[in-house]
């Protein structure tokens, strides 16, 4: 096993070298980005539309695009991926088209729920209107399943807020951890939330907190998760808290909390970003987003 119980390194988009070496390729690091500035695009446009109709709730994953990317960026067409309650970026980083996706965020009258339900189930996706506890049952099921096949296939869970999903987490958690499962959990906790990595021991599996707001750092852990998944050594939590940082020298854009500002950080001190790049992605992304939502948005204005 070479994942510990541990907290992962100090965050990686604020501590970045000039010139420091990476273990993740230029291209990596920016397709990490352009997933990232993707999903914040897509979840701006979810809230426009539920603002547009009058209709509250968390209909978003506000800054959670880090864990979306770095998490899900890797995984394999054969692994199943629950993507936490309205989950929808997550979805999209594991292959989802933007048509199928706002079939389900704007309820298109004129698709059946079977249609609706086809490029979830293709994709070994469960679908993101299902409630935390169906979708942990359904993510450890279909682990329980990769085990028995020995197929080297995994499952991700992403739990959303731990506090509320707490019960059901720990059985999940706990039937994982007894069948030794192929599986990744991923929770989201604040400062002062209870420490899920460290009883994900109890469990028999490890646990790793990470800064929720650093994408490299998440994929690193991931990358040596999915390993440690695939090489039937188990479970692993994965648990998204915001950092604390408080060194000067760090600078405001690095304690903002978030993780798009972080990236192009780390990316510029290696000489990778510019605004050219950023206006290219979000340009040629908005024409996809246009045509994926334009229907449905047109008939919510008529």
């Amino acid at each position: 096993m070479t994942i510990a119980n541990r907290n992962a390194a100090p965050p990686a988009a604020a501590t970045a070298p000039q010139n420091g070496f990476s273990l993740i390729s230029n291209d990596k690091l920016l397709q990490l980005y352009s997933t990232m500035l993707k999903c914040r695009m897509i979840e701006e446009r979810i809230r426009i539309h539920f603002e547009r109709i009058g209709s509250g709730g968390p209909y978003t994953a506000a800054r959670q695009e880090a864990a979306a990317a770095g998490i899900g960026l890797d995984l394999l067409p054969g692994d199943t991926l629950a993507p936490s309650y309205r989950g929808f970026i997550n979805c999209f980083v594991k292959g989802l088209p933007l048509a199928a996706l706002f079939d389900r965020i704007l309820s298109r009258p004129s698709l059946s729920p079977a249609r609706t339900r086809a490029p979830y189930a293709a994709l070994k996706l469960i679908p993101p209107s299902l409630s935390p506890a169906v979708q942990l049952q359904r993510a450890v099921s279909a682990a329980t399943a990769n085990k028995v096949s020995k197929n080297k296939k995994l499952a991700v869970a992403f739990c959303g807020n731990s506090h509320g999903s707490s019960n059901h987490l720990h059985q999940a958690m706990r039937r994982a951890g007894a069948k030794c499962l192929p599986i990744i959990f991923v929770c989201f906790s604040g400062h002062d939330a209870e420490d899920n990595a460290s009883q994900a021991q109890d469990y028999g599996f490890p646990g790793v907190t990470v800064d929720s707001n650093d994408a490299v750092a998440l994929y690193r852990v991931a990358t040596e998760a999915i390993a440690h998944a695939r090489r039937g050594s188990g479970p692993t939590l994965i648990e998204c808290k915001p950092w604390s940082l408080s060194s000067p020298e760090l600078g405001p854009r690095q304690t903002a909390g978030d993780p798009i500002l972080n990236m192009e950080n780390y990316l510029a001190c290696k000489g990778l970003f510019t605004r050219k790049l950023k206006s290219a992605v979000r340009s040629n992304f908005q024409r996809e987003l246009d045509e994926a939502a334009r229907s449905p948005l047109r008939s919510v204005s008529s």
